[in-house]
């Protein structure tokens, strides 16, 4: 599932800064930002599922922190002055926790940004957790287009069962589509 935050981010940040509550409703008015609670993105990853959209295949590894003799606190502060999140007071890391601190914020952003496509689809992961996965511009165009193909079904079908109105399922999947084709030439968007 999909933790505390449970929110759908731009990659690039380039999106203008206010959305269109018709075009994109999870938006809350802000057009680089998609928002899910538990429940939705269960029922988004649901009717994914049912827009043949997504592949249950398994996930990249994401890496342990790899602290050959370090302190894991100044690891950890060296990768907040290396995001420029570190207090002014801080002290200085050393070069050696700097150079694991790089280390691992690399592999893990290897890990997270990876494509993958498999057969058409995209993995199902990418939605069942908030690691900060990046879905590809690639990866959205494919979303967008199996929901558009599937929209009327999945609204008639699948909403329903679940307590939401045909009308709401269909707002919220091409919402979701929408926000997706946006995505893929801005690209694409994180899962946080």
């Amino acid at each position: 599932m999909v933790g505390l935050e449970d929110g759908l981010r731009p990659a690039d940040g380039a999106h203008p800064p206010a959305a269109d509550e018709k075009e994109l409703p999870n938006s809350s008015g802000i057009a680089g930002y998609y928002r899910f609670n538990v429940w939705g993105m269960r029922m988004t990853v649901g009717a994914l599922e049912w827009a043949d959209a997504i592949h249950y295949g398994p996930a990249p590894e994401i890496p342990e922190l790899e602290l050959d003799g370090l302190e894991e606190d100044g690891v950890f502060a060296a990768m907040e002055a290396l995001r420029g999140e570190a207090p002014a007071d801080a002290p200085n890391p050393s070069q050696a926790e700097l150079a694991a601190a790089r280390a691992y914020l690399q592999a893990h952003e290897d890990a997270v940004s990876s494509s993958s496509l498999t057969d058409g689809r995209v993995g199902a992961f990418k939605f069942q957790s908030n690691d900060g996965w990046l879905v590809t511009p690639e990866e959205c165009a494919v979303l967008a287009r199996k929901l558009r193909e599937h929209a009327d079904l999945i609204a008639r079908d699948y909403f329903p069962d679940a307590d939401v109105s045909r009308e709401d399922g269909h707002k919220w999947i091409v919402g979701f589509a929408r926000y997706n084709e946006i995505a893929a030439e801005h690209g694409g968007y994180r899962v946080r």
